[in-house]
């Protein structure tokens, strides 16, 4: 290659001017001291004819009408680019530019040496977490009142305060220097996080200096969630449907039974809930008689009060779900009927589904019937109030046998459940399971499965809540990492036979899936064979009962074999048992219910906060009234697949607030079981006897708290310093990339093991942890 060439290709050295100011200097020089054309308006045409008269560039044109094109498409290129900036030039509405004069330059500059001395100033630390700045003087603290107000409009999506900028005109960048920037970056210098993104530490630096409030920062999330497609549901209900429902009189019981109603007031219903809970959807109670048992489960009637198709109906099924969140609940139905009328309070009248269950003597239900009745709960109570009462010894017994007889993982974790009390104080507690919590469970399970088959049987088109057992490449997976720890446990593969087929149906049934997936044309498609006649068509595709509890059987004998493992190796087990659970999802087609090891399931337990048991109630009603369904096939379609779509975005954000609420929680000093004080001594130094519950490249995942409550992650450079680290492709051990001066590649830490870590950053904005080994 030529010198000539590279000297062609050879980078500039030094600074290099920009666009803008490149086209300033020429003009510049080419107006001098010309007032008038200062304040001029220029386009293009203009700025050429100055250019060229100044330059004498008239006669070179003349000879090379090329040289002229080139030039003024470049200048169009730099005009456009110009405005954009807004530097040297001011841009007006008519797309005109205006050079601005040396002392507007000079001015400008000598702002942005003060805002940068500003954060020079006060973004030393030493230490992460400082909080807010202490401010010497007028300036310091005027700056930092516009930062704030900026940072306001940053978290609620507005656009920036006009204070914030380099002149009087909302200048905000200048060459290489960008205001905007520069405020996130002086919040990450304040805090010392090392998030991808400045909104941790802006929250937190607004929170701390009482500029927000911790509900208004969980409302501002949502709203950023909102704005971002993540959040459909509405903070505050519509207020024509509020004041709709507020005109809804109270239950008259005795013009209900005349209506036609079954009158069950005499049977002694009771609540058993939270004890901080609103609304009351499920009563129950256990009645024997001339030697019968029978189980009563009344769930309120929304669908009395909420009828399909009305305005009310379409803002429930819009929203689908409640979402319950720290500070508030963002509610399917309106207060008045949420709280109120379809609240089963005590001593009050109330409509309900009443589904009666009766029992053997061995307590299996033997016959099931449902109701329109008019009800009148005698207690609301609390899940403590009835542990230990004697008043509901034989519930509890009842509950107990059926518990003995199901066949499920203990997988259970830790519920996390922040409070917002009025006075920002922020209560904590975990939710472990009671006597109380798994009778009530366990009652509405019941309730859920027989109404699924009454409704089946019938035919009723239906949201069924479906659970697919185990996927198969997820159970070899779990194996190869079993098998890499030279656990000796391997799990089947899961079964795919179906209700009423035999063996070869189901062999067949696999070879035409496998022949249909791994063969692009076929002469003839494989066909199953057709199902028994004696399957009710409810159930025609549903997991074969033996073959899901062989599943079930399967991976029980894997956890009871875990248990006698070392602690380590006991904690990867359950973990990759519980990774194994699939999403249970709304679907027309029955499938079964995996995880609770039911034929038929459906949702009608819980009208109040759920569109699919309003959808139940409305096809139960059609039963008992004789009447055509309500909600077609096509309409279902629809309304499962939005439900589920619904469900897990609610989820996601509840978790999310669940974790941003605890963050601050933490950074307070508050502890689990307590209520924190309004204070942020330094914590994040804080150790934790973490454990490793998850590795994948390039996270470390840990359980914080060793309880399942509280989990953050880990960047794997976190664990190596300067070296370089690996993951292997079990996920089961972290290792050196390169090996040491034996040819070892140096075990770093493995899933399962103890690791104690503290927190480098506390996230509470999107609610992740960033964490550090001790």
């Amino acid at each position: 290659m030529s010198k000539k060439h590279n000297r062609r290709n050879k980078q500039p050295k030094g600074p290099q001017l920009s666009e803008g100011e490149r086209l300033w200097k020429r003009m510049s020089v080419a107006i001098g001291d010309n007032q008038e054309l200062w304040e001029k308006s220029w386009d293009a045409q203009s700025i050429a004819e100055l250019v060229i008269r100044a330059e004498n560039l008239s006669q070179r044109f003349a000879k090379e009408p090329k040289s002229e094109r080139v030039f003024r498409a470049k200048l169009d290129q730099s005009l456009a680019e110009i405005r954009k900036q807004n530097q040297f030039f001011s841009t007006d509405k008519k797309r005109s530019v205006t050079l601005r004069t040396k002392q507007e330059i000079d001015e400008i500059k000598a702002s942005i040496d003060l805002w940068q001395a500003f954060f020079q100033r006060q973004s030393k630390s030493k230490e992460l977490f400082q909080g807010p700045p202490i401010l010497e003087n007028d300036a310091d603290k005027s700056r930092y009142l516009i930062v704030e107000n900026a940072w306001l409009a940053m978290i609620n999506g507005k656009k920036m305060p006009s204070e914030l900028s380099l002149n009087d005109e909302g200048l905000t960048r200048w060459g290489k220097f960008d205001l905007e920037r520069e405020i996130s970056k002086f919040a990450d210098a304040r805090c010392g996080f090392r998030f991808q993104d400045s909104m941790p530490s802006i929250t937190l630096l607004l929170l701390q200096n009482q500029k927000i409030t911790i509900a208004e920062l969980l409302d501002l999330r949502l709203a950023a969630r909102k704005r971002d497609g993540r959040n459909p549901f509405p903070r505050y209900y519509d207020e024509q449907l509020v004041e709709h429902s507020n005109l809804q009189s109270e239950v008259d019981g005795d013009s209900a039974v005349k209506d036609g109603r079954e009158d069950l007031r005499h049977l002694p219903f009771v609540t058993i809930d939270p004890n901080d809970a609103k609304d009351f959807d499920d009563a129950v109670c256990l009645i024997e008689k001339d030697g019968v048992s029978t189980l009563w489960v009344a769930i309120a009637d929304v669908a009395h009060y909420v009828q399909k198709d009305t305005r009310l109906d379409n803002s429930a099924r819009a929203r689908a779900t409640s979402v319950y969140l720290p500070h508030t609940v963002l509610p399917m139905l309106p207060p008045r009927l949420a709280d109120n009328l379809c609240s089963l309070r005590e001593d009050v009248d109330r409509l309900a589904m009443v589904v009666a269950m009766e029992l053997n003597k061995d307590g299996e239900i033997v016959d099931s019937k449902a109701y329109e009745a008019v009800i009148r709960v005698t207690q609301n109570l609390a899940y403590e109030d009835a542990i230990g009462n004697d008043k509901f010894a034989n519930m509890f017994a009842l509950a107990e046998k059926w518990q003995a007889r199901e066949v499920r993982l203990n997988i259970s974790n830790a519920e996390m459940r922040p409070r917002i009390l009025p006075d920002e104080q922020i209560k904590v507690l975990v939710k472990w399971p009671t006597d109380a919590t798994r009778m009530i469970e366990s009652f509405m399970v019941a309730t859920n499965a027989c109404v699924g088959h009454m409704l089946g049987k019938a035919g009723a088109p239906l949201p069924w809540r479906c659970h697919a057992p185990p996927d198969s490449t997820e159970v070899k997976e779990l194996n190869a990492k079993l098998a890499a720890l030279k656990v000796d446990i391997e799990l089947p593969m899961p079964s795919l036979k179906t209700h009423g087929q035999s063996d070869s149906e189901e062999l067949s049934n696999l070879l035409g899936a496998w022949a249909n997936t791994t063969i692009e044309a076929l002469p003839k498609q494989v066909e199953s064979p057709a199902k028994s006649s004696d399957v009710a068509p409810y159930l025609s595709n549903v997991l074969d009962p033996d073959a899901r509890q062989d599943i079930l059987d399967s991976l029980m004998v894997a956890q009871n074999k875990a248990s006698s493992l070392d602690d380590t190796t006991r904690r990867i087990v359950d973990q990759g048992l519980f990774q194994l659970m699939q999403r249970a999802n709304y679907s027309t087609e029955n499938l079964g219910h995996f995880g609770l090891n039911l034929d038929a399931y459906v949702h009608f337990t819980s009208p109040i906060r759920r569109y699919p048991d309003l959808v139940a109630h409305r096809q139960l009603k059609a039963i008992i009234k004789g009447q055509d369904w309500p909600h077609d096939e096509e309409e279902t379609t629809k309304i499962s697949e939005h439900c589920s779509n619904q469900s897990v975005l609610a989820k996601y954000i509840e978790w999310e607030l669940v974790a941003n609420a605890y963050h601050i929680h933490l950074l307070r000093g508050g502890e689990i079981d307590s209520t924190s004080e309004n204070i942020y001594p330094s914590v994040i130094e804080k150790s934790w006897p973490a454990r490793i519950v998850g590795l994948r490249t390039p996270w470390v995942f840990l359980d914080l708290n060793d309880d399942g409550a509280i989990q953050g992650r880990m960047h794997l450079r976190q664990m190596g310093s300067k070296q370089r680290l690996n993951i292997d492709e079990n996920g089961l051990e972290v290792r050196s990339a390169e090996p040491d001066q034996n040819g070892d590649f140096r075990l770093i830490a493995k899933l399962g093991q103890k690791y104690p870590c503290r927190l480098r950053g506390i996230d509470i904005w999107s609610g992740s942890l960033d964490l550090a080994p001790k």
